[in-house]
């Protein structure tokens, strides 16, 4: 009887002490009989439609104002993990709280442990570079493209890659920086694209190309550091 608003309540009792049979008290209020005769058993007994579901159980180990220093503590280090959330967390705390305690108090504001996203390595400065080439060519027709060889260029240095990446975000955050993990291609590893020619890539943006077409760099290369 928790689950029905103190007002609902109220209603079914009001219309039945007014002489409205159960079923049409449940078709006034939009509830079921079993209902009805649930709420109206209650106010026999207790002679009141308040609910005594109030303050039961047991009572919450954190406060809202603890809750917003995980949540503080979250947004900052996305990929540390519940141990020194819960570590960090009892610094501020006169009664320390157990590691299950903290994710507990996370999921309930929405905020799970989730695996980061995988995206390309690309640094700001270089991606400032890419998005100024975009816009300096936004308004190219298919015909400019295709008259265009574009080449792919890049180096790599030694990345750690293995490994899965585990974040505490809440879904709008998915894409946020700070939760996703960046990655490179070939796995990481040394190669030197004068010695390797996987590493280059042409692609045709028609099937004849002529051989006057300019090349495009969009941007330099990325280095990956790890």
């Amino acid at each position: 009887m928790g689950d029905i608003p103190e007002f609902k309540r109220g209603q079914i009792v009001g219309a039945r002490l007014a002489g409205a049979s159960v079923t049409k008290t449940a078709s006034l209020c939009d509830v079921s009989r079993a209902t009805v005769s649930r709420v109206m058993s209650a106010y026999h007994q207790e002679r009141r439609t308040t609910s005594n579901r109030i303050n039961c159980g047991r009572k919450r180990k954190l406060s809202e104002r603890d809750v917003q220093v995980v949540t503080r503590i979250v947004s900052k280090k996305h990929k540390t993990t519940a141990a020194q959330i819960t570590a960090e967390l009892n610094v501020h705390l006169n009664s320390p709280v157990s590691t299950r305690t903290v994710p507990r108090e996370l999921h309930r504001v929405n905020i799970h442990g989730r695996a980061a996203i995988a995206k390309p390595l690309v640094t700001r400065a270089n991606a400032k570079r890419r998005f100024q080439w975009c816009k300096e060519r936004k308004s190219w027709a298919v015909d400019n493209v295709k008259h265009v060889l574009f080449s792919d260029e890049s180096t790599f240095t030694v990345f750690p890659t293995s490994g899965r990446v585990t974040v505490w975000r809440s879904p709008k955050e998915a894409y946020h920086p700070d939760c996703c993990t960046p990655r490179v291609k070939h796995g990481g590893g040394s190669v030197m694209p004068a010695l390797d020619p996987s590493v280059w890539a042409f692609r045709k943006a028609a099937a004849v190309m002529r051989p006057s077409a300019p090349v495009l760099k969009p941007c330099s290369s990325v280095k990956a550091e790890g």
